[in-house]
């Protein structure tokens, strides 16, 4: 009964986000000097009630369906979006057609874009499309100004044309900039694991005999300075490099291997004579791959076109700032209990086996 009643509760939960999420286009456009970049999302649901896209009405609107209408979208499209860049019209052409899914929703996306004759200061966006058919259907319109910032607005109803101008552009504060830094590595319990599991070794020192506790906390501490350093380093070179678009990786591929990266970690502190600043070359090599991990929820910052070097700088000392709390929290409390047999027993082998548990979970939950 109780699995029946967990069962009910799920669908009706996901009917509701069904109904939240089914009914939201997202228009964006990328304005560059005077070019004009457009990505144009509409769900699948709600165009084919205007279209009536299911051609042999299986229920089921596949891509080859979407494919033969690809004409008749896109003149509803250019019929419900006027776009005005400082007063007059830069000929919007259409570009690409293609077919996704967002929050489990089928959307169509198209691609779009034009030249005005000079750099573009402001844009008019009319936008219409849907809102008669289905009278719940909204539209979320963002202009993004590169090097600047962005501008959005929420509609639900037609009401004339929304003005964007980048001379009202407001930049993100740089306090909120080093928050959200601070905000992501606290909630990334990947990164936080993987850096208290290098930390583990270093209030231990290397002898003869194996392992013991360090004899003095300015060493530890400088071990601890050593092995963040290298972190730093090594996630800040691939961050910036993700950031600016040198360098892009699968998000999939990259969260797996930052939880091999524990995996590594972890196995690497069940070593006998694994004390100090061992760790220092898995921090810093498994830490190109963190910086990735960083540059995947850079975009949720909400920064988008605002000069790419001062969010780098702000999120990037946020992260560090974050890191340094965690260390000042975690440092003295292992350095106190480093001879007692709850930490050479408990944390190195227990704490360090159930990290490499944990980020086997995470691996497998991450490849699938």
């Amino acid at each position: 009964m109780s699995r029946l009643f967990a069962i009910l509760l799920l669908s009706l939960t996901a009917a509701v986000v069904h109904a939240q999420s089914s009914h939201e286009s997202l228009l964006t456009l990328h304005v560059d000097q005077a070019r004009i970049r457009g990505e144009w999302q509409v769900p699948l649901l709600d165009l084919d009630a205007a279209l009536s896209l299911d051609s042999n009405r299986d229920g089921d609107i596949a891509w080859p369906e979407i494919e033969n209408r690809r004409k008749d979208i896109e003149e509803a499209l250019d019929a419900n979006l006027r776009v005005l860049a400082d007063g007059a019209n830069p000929g919007v052409h259409f570009d690409k057609l293609t077919f996704g899914t967002r929050q489990g929703e089928p959307f169509v996306m198209s691609e779009f874009s034009a030249i005005a004759p000079r750099p573009i200061e402001a844009l008019d966006v009319d936008y219409t499309l849907l809102f008669e058919q289905r009278p719940e259907h909204r539209a979320s319109l963002k202009v993004i100004w590169e090097g600047s910032g962005s501008q959005r607005v929420e509609t639900t109803a037609p009401g004339g044309a929304t003005i964007f101008s980048r001379a009202n552009v407001t930049r993100t504060p740089f306090p909120a900039l080093l928050k959200s830094g601070v905000w992501h590595i606290w909630i990334g319990y990947d990164h936080v694991l993987f850096l208290l599991v290098l930390l583990i070794p270093a209030v231990l020192r290397r002898t003869p005999n194996g392992r013991e506790a360090a004899t003095d906390f300015s060493g530890s501490f400088l071990r601890v300075i050593v092995i963040v350093s290298a972190f730093t380093v090594a996630h800040s070179i691939t961050l910036s490099c993700a950031a600016l678009g040198w360098i892009v990786l699968p998000a999939r591929l990259v969260e797996s291997a930052i939880a091999a990266s524990v995996f590594v970690a972890a196995l690497v502190n069940l070593l006998p004579r694994t004390a100090g600043a061992s760790g220092v070359w898995i921090a810093f090599g498994f830490g190109l791959l963190h910086g990735f991990g960083f540059a995947n929820v850079l975009s949720e910052v909400g920064a988008e076109g605002e000069p790419i070097l001062r969010t780098l700088l702000g999120f990037n000392l946020g992260v560090e700032l974050g890191q340094l709390a965690i260390v000042a929290v975690f440092l003295p409390i292992a350095y106190l209990l480093r001879g007692t047999r709850f930490y050479r027993t408990g944390v190195v082998y227990g704490g360090s086996s159930a990290a490499a548990a944990c980020a086997m979970f995470w691996l497998w939950q991450r490849a699938l």
